[in-house]
Formats: C-alpha cells, sequence, structure tokens
C-alpha cells in the first residue's frame, strides 16, 4: 500500500489522498493481481477452542509488509506421494485466526488463494477485512498449498510466470530459464498440483478434527473448492467462489481477447463519463496509436524505483505497456487512474507514470508468485489441453495479441506433466449451498464463468457486481452477505438490495482526483 501511495504522489500529486484505501495484492491470476484491503496488525481474538494439542500451535503474525495478523501456526506433515508410502514426506504450514465469541463448532472458514503459486498466510491479512463478520463466529485455518509459502515452496527466482505477467517474449529462452529451474528443485514437481492438494486439505481437515469446511476460493483458489468438493463432498457446508474459474474451462486461450474486453469496458465508461470524456476524449484508438507507436520506437526512460528509492533506467516497450494495461484493468481503483496516465503519455510524451506502474507490478508479482508450483499446475492442467487459437492480427481484437499463449508453451516445453485425476476437467454437479461472484469487467474471469459454473451447481447464486474487476469479497455490502450466506448456508435467500448502492471509484481528472 505504501509503495503504491509513495507511486501516486509523486506521478500525481494529490491522488494518494483521494484513493480510498487500495490493497497492494500479490495475485492473480491469476494472474493474481486481486483487489484487497489492507488491514492494521490486529489483536489475537478471545475466545479459543482447543485443538489437536501434538500439532504445537504457537503465537506468530502471518502476513507481508503493512497487512498482517497475529495468529497461531503450526506444520502438519504429509506424504510427498500421497499414494507411495515411502516417497518421503513435506511440511505444511497452517495458521488459525480464533474465532472472536467462542462457541462448540467444530466447523472452520479457510481461504484458497489464487495465482496459481500464493501462499494464503502472505494473502490472507490483506484481504480479511472481507471476512471480519465470519471471523466472529468461525475459527479462520489457513493452508499454504504445496510449492507455495512455506510449504515446501518450489522457487524459480529468475524464471518468469507462463501467464503473461513478464516482458520476456523469446520463448526459447523462457523455455531455458523453465529448465534451469526444473533442475534446481528438490522435490518432483509432478506433485504439486490440484490433484494431490485437496488430499493435504483432507489431511489438515482431519489432523485439526474440522467436521466441514466454509471454503472461500479466489481465482485458482476457485479451481482447487471446486476439486476439493468433488473429492469430499460431505465435508464442505457452504462454498464462495469468488471470479471463477470453470473446471472445464483451460487458462491461456481466452486471456488475451478477455484483456481487450475489459479495456474496451473501462474505455466506454470513461466516454459515458462527461468529466473523463472531456478530459481526454476516447482512448481506445489512442491507445491503439500508442501501442503501434512503442512497437517501432520504445522509449529509453530514467525513472525513480518506488521500491529502493534509486533512479533506474528503462526501455519501455509495447509489451511492458500491454502488461501494464492488463494489470491496471484488474481492479475499479487503478482502472480509475489509467486513463490520467495514458493521457499524459500520449499528450506530454511523460511514460514515466506507466513505466513505474509496470515495475512496480512485476516486482509485486515476482515477490508473491511461487513459479515452479505455477508451471507444476499450468503446465499439467492447462498447457496439455490446449488447442491453437488463432487471434486476429487486428490490434482491436486484443492488444496483448498471441505473446500469452507463446509464452505458456514456452516454458511448459520441458516441464513434466504433473498427476491429474481422471475426472478433473469435467463440469462440478453439486447440491451443496454455492455462492457465486463475478466482476462484469473482470479481464480474467469474466461473468460468463460463472454462469458456466452454476448450470450444474443446482444449489448455487450468481452474483454479478457492474463495472467490478477481478475478486468480489471486500466491496460495499458483501462481506455482510458472505457472513450471512456461511451463517445460513443459503444463498438463494439472501437480500443484496444493498449492492445496488455500490459504486465503482471515479475516474481521476487530474491530480486532485475525480470531478466533485
Amino acid at each position: 500500500m505504501n509503495r503504491i501511495k509513495d507511486y501516486l504522489r509523486r506521478d500525481t500529486p494529490g491522488v494518494a489522498a483521494n484513493l480510498r484505501t487500495v490493497p497492494r495484492c500479490k495475485s492473480l491470476a491469476h494472474l493474481a493481481f486481486c483487489v484487497c484491503l489492507l488491514l492494521p496488525l490486529q489483536a489475537m481474538a478471545a475466545g479459543e477452542k482447543s485443538l489437536d494439542p501434538s500439532l504445537g500451535f504457537s503465537d506468530c503474525s502471518i502476513g507481508t509488509g503493512a497487512g498482517k495478523l497475529l495468529a497461531q501456526c503450526t506444520t502438519l506433515m504429509v506424504p510427498l506421494d500421497p499414494e507411495a508410502a515411502d516417497s518421503g514426506s513435506l511440511e505444511l504450514a497452517i495458521a488459525r485466526i480464533p474465532a472472536r465469541r467462542q462457541s462448540a463448532s467444530t466447523e472452520a472458514f479457510t481461504l484458497l488463494a489464487g495465482g496459481p503459486g500464493q501462499s494464503a498466510l502472505e494473502s490472507f491479512p490483506a484481504v480479511s477485512f472481507a471476512f471480519r463478520h465470519i471471523m466472529r463466529d468461525y475459527d479462520v485455518i489457513l493452508v499454504d498449498q504445496r510449492g507455495t509459502g512455506d510449504s515446501a515452496r518450489l522457487s524459480c527466482p529468475d524464471a518468469p510466470d507462463s501467464l503473461g505477467t513478464e516482458f520476456e517474449l523469446d520463448t526459447e529462452h523462457l523455455s531455458e530459464l523453465a529448465q534451469e529451474c526444473l533442475d534446481s528443485l528438490e522435490h518432483d514437481p509432478r506433485l504439486f498440483t490440484t490433484s494431490v492438494a485437496v488430499k493435504d486439505l483432507e489431511q489438515v481437515r482431519l489432523a485439526l478434527g474440522i467436521s466441514q469446511w466454509n471454503l472461500y476460493g479466489i481465482s485458482y483458489g476457485t479451481r482447487v473448492a471446486q476439486h476439493y468438493l468433488r473429492r469430499y463432498p460431505d465435508r464442505v457446508r457452504t462454498m464462495v467462489l469468488d471470479a471463477v474459474v470453470p473446471p472445464e474451462v483451460t487458462l491461456g486461450p481466452d486471456i488475451a481477447p478477455l484483456a481487450q474486453r475489459t479495456l474496451d469496458l473501462i474505455f466506454q465508461r470513461c466516454v459515458d463519463d462527461s468529466g473523463c470524456f472531456e478530459a481526454f476524449g476516447d482512448l481506445k484508438e489512442l491507445t491503439r496509436t500508442l501501442l503501434e507507436s512503442l512497437e517501432k520506437q520504445p522509449r529509453t526512460l530514467t525513472f525513480e524505483d518506488v521500491a529502493t528509492g534509486k533512479l533506474t533506467t528503462l526501455e519501455f516497450t509495447r509489451e511492458h505497456l500491454a502488461i501494464t494495461l492488463r494489470l491496471m484493468s484488474y481492479s475499479s481503483q487503478t482502472a480509475a487512474i489509467l486513463p490520467s496516465m495514458l493521457h499524459e503519455a500520449l499528450i506530454n510524451d511523460n511514460f514515466a507514470p506507466l513505466a513505474r506502474q509496470a515495475n512496480l507490478q512485476s516486482q509485486s508479482l515476482g515477490d508473491s508468485l511461487s513459479t515452479g508450483m505455477h508451471h507444476s499446475v499450468i503446465c499439467t492442467e492447462d498447457a496439455p489441453f490446449m488447442t491453437a487459437v488463432p487471434v486476429d492480427e487486428d490490434p482491436e481484437f486484443s492488444y496483448m495479441g498471441d505473446a500469452v499463449v507463446d509464452s505458456l508453451l514456452a516454458s511448459c516445453k520441458p516441464w513434466p506433466v504433473g498427476r491429474i485425476d481422471e475426472d478433473f476437467k469435467e463440469p462440478l454437479i453439486s447440491d451443496k449451498p454455492v455462492l457465486i461472484l463475478s466482476g462484469e469487467a473482470d479481464p480474467v474471469t469474466p461473468p460468463r464463468y460463472g454462469e458456466q459454473v452454476a448450470k450444474t451447481l443446482v444449489n448455487s447464486r450468481h452474483l454479478i457486481n457492474p463495472q467490478q474487476g477481478h475478486m468480489q469479497a471486500p466491496f460495499g455490502c458483501m462481506p455482510v452477505l458472505l457472513a450471512q450466506f456461511v451463517e445460513t448456508a443459503d444463498a438463494l435467500s439472501l437480500d443484496t438490495d444493498c449492492l445496488e448502492r455500490m459504486r465503482v471509484l471515479p475516474f481521476f481528472i487530474d491530480a486532485n482526483g475525480p470531478l466533485p
């Protein structure tokens, strides 16, 4: 959060003071650039239930930077290969945040992190504000999925991820980096997939004596949640799928057209907003022209790195702009400042704000994702199912072109295909209570994904928030609705009228912020 505020102060004085608390999300998604709300350090709640003392819970703090929480931490040894007793073991990192009100309930709430490659223990504090009402009555149990965080993290510090969040376009070099990463790993990466991870989550449930989970999955975490429900239907009480990925969907081919769809929605919203349109005009064609200009002539820039305070020189290319456009499209907050940044580059030839943003996002994502685990999931659960999807050469179709698919396949070329259950890619059929959340302007998991999942979840309800991006839990009255859903296990009876009052952050017209 401080980095973002510092960045905004340097490039657009007065902007940070007008922003609501905008999280620094380490996402993505999913790309996992999700929208979160950072909390100050919170004290451990009273009212604790006893858990298995052999696990040796002890006081700890979880999270990163300013977004930290006090918790109780422990580890659990699980088989490296659940199907081979002599395979060795690995240690899962677990955190518990006790409910504020004491009860005899043996149910628990857990967040399944995105990425793939994010740590649940690191990412939860930044979004815990969204679950504050749930945390009153339910213990929160967090588990770093195998390969992430402190659960035998598969780190590849020099290897970019395969979903287009880096600026490396040399596919041969990407394959070399993936091979170097593969050679450096301590464990067999074929055992770090979703099909294996859900067995770990079940082991945690058994070890802690939890009767049922209330699952919340975000982005890739929705894939984990759905597969856990498929394998252990009686162990799930409720499930929230926020920015859902249908089991049968292959990530990769849709990313470029979905990114263009969201950018078009942002530009159209600017056209429909009299203040934004008067200040910046219709940015769609201007941005296309800017991309073409950078492809012909990249700009060499020197700017201050907000993370280090040092001057950084960067050759800002078309690819830098494309990645920056995509990442800033993930939330309505960052989308609110995008037109002014583009206008500054177009009219004043000042690319420093965009370059600084590109640099900041790249660093943030590199710190948060476990690249080896990311590869293990994507190269098993997506790349083998990918068919060639021709991308229209017209930049209007997709400003990202075919770079995402090429990068993904290049990174997966040396990577072994891991363990995947036979029914993994089949639609999930269940009558469990499920709440599905989508943002209209989500650039990676659009509302149609939620509609697709809802067809076979007969006891589900799909809520779509207009103009919002990736992740819905923190916004408006959604935290209250989440708590009501978990309490009643009934999505169909939720009174969602309060969502009609939700508004996105207005576009910033100048250094003073939005118009009055």
